[in-house]
């Protein structure tokens, strides 16, 4: 079920994907396991953007879209 309290847990988890993704990439330029940090990085990355897309995907469809209507912001 996706309500007010998921939709802000997701956001709040891609963002946080994507800030230790980011930071992971700026440390795999000084660290000796360039490859291991940065393909971690990219997926990282990649997992942040996927979750935002698909928390908005799901928030488009009619019954979940009528339930978030009634959120505080």
């Amino acid at each position: 079920m996706i309500n007010c309290n998921t939709m802000r847990l997701a956001v709040s988890l891609s963002a946080l994907l994507l800030i230790t993704g980011v930071s992971f990439g700026l440390m795999s330029m000084t660290s000796p396991l360039l490859m291991t940090i940065s393909y971690l990085a990219l997926i990282l990355v990649l997992a942040s953007g996927s979750i935002l897309a698909l928390i908005f995907l799901m928030a488009l469809l009619p019954p979940v879209a009528r339930r978030l209507a009634g959120c505080q912001h």
